[in-house]
């Protein structure tokens, strides 16, 4: 079991960091070749490419354990930044300071909050889809889950974070795009997710 134990320390300490960069990236809104997307769409397929390797290789109750614990990991982490930036400081008008300030301040924590409460539901949905498929292929029963979920997570991050502050036409051209390309990158993350997973039921069959 030493194996499977390594491998599921390692993807939750993956599904927490990439967690993190999501939230924190997912203010800025970008466009790429005249798609608007978030900064996120670059981590967030990672969040459930090590969520499919635990919920693939452990049972679905170590596996909720696994996203709940990545997830008051981040919820630290965004409480204890913003303790540090209404903490008084010794120089408020150096630009480190203001900027630090700028990226915690309380209006940002809108958007970490809708995109922590949207992550939570769909990794927990993710979860539930996959266990409930009576199918023998990982990588269908990845599919079908992953399919299901990219209709819910962006669109319910969007709606939380920017409903009513970004233009309506806007909002619903990103929520479509971004559920295009989550689910075009999570279909490339297919494979390698795959691979990790037989080897690591290859080296232990019991992985439950």
């Amino acid at each position: 079991m030493r194996v499977i134990e390594t491998s599921t320390v390692i993807a939750t300490l993956g599904l927490f960091c990439f967690l993190t960069a999501s939230n924190l990236a997912s203010p800025k809104a970008i466009q790429a070749l005249g798609v608007h997307l978030t900064a996120g769409f670059f981590t967030y397929p990672f969040v459930y490419f090590f969520s499919s390797i635990i919920i693939a290789t452990r049972s679905p109750k170590t596996y909720f354990r696994c996203i709940a614990l990545a997830y008051l990991g981040y919820l630290a982490f965004i409480s204890m930044m913003y303790l540090a930036s209404i903490t008084p400081e010794s120089n408020p008008d150096s630009n480190y300071s203001q900027s630090f300030n700028l990226i915690y301040s309380l209006s940002n924590y809108r958007i970490y909050l809708a995109s922590l409460c949207a992550y939570f539901v769909s990794t927990f949905m993710f979860g539930v889809i996959f266990s409930s498929l009576k199918i023998n292929s990982i990588s269908i029963r990845i599919s079908i889950s992953t399919i299901i979920v990219s209709l819910v997570d962006v669109k319910l991050f969007l709606a939380l974070a920017y409903l009513g502050v970004k233009n309506n036409d806007l909002l619903l051209s990103i929520m479509f795009w971004s559920s295009i390309t989550k689910l075009v990158a999570q279909l490339v993350l297919l494979p390698p997710a795959i691979f990790i997973i037989n080897t690591i039921r290859d080296r232990d069959e019991c992985c439950f």
